[in-house]
């Protein structure tokens, strides 16, 4: 059993090892591909949106609704009361309207509520 033991740890080790001796990198050259592989599908059209709502939003949306965020083109707005939110359904189309005018038809097709909790 400790020898069974003791030769699984040497297979370990074995797996350990680097090989060949790397020369560190400049961190500059490994954070800027970082960042590039993980902008690759970020849109800016998002974080516009929510900075301009205010501007955008038309009518009750920009009083009674923030916006918190897009995913799979579905913009999620928060409300302070559920009642809040069943009278902005009504008012869907006329966001998305204006959404697809300053930002183009495919940011924004579909709105989801949340509740703010108090």
């Amino acid at each position: 059993m400790v020898g069974e033991r003791r030769e699984r740890v040497m297979k370990k080790a074995k797996y350990l090892s680097y090989g060949n001796k790397r020369q560190p990198e400049e961190i500059s050259e490994v954070l800027g591909s970082v960042i590039e592989r993980a902008s690759v599908n970020i849109d800016v059209r998002q974080g516009n949106l929510i900075e301009r709502w205010s501007d955008v939003a038309p009518g009750d949306w920009a009083e009674v609704a923030r916006p918190i965020g897009i995913r799979d083109h579905t913009l999620l707005v928060e409300v302070a009361s559920g009642a809040g939110g069943s009278l902005l359904k009504y008012q869907i189309q006329q966001l998305l309207d204006a959404i697809s005018l300053e930002f183009g038809t495919d940011l924004v097709t579909s709105v989801r509520f949340r509740v703010a909790r108090s």
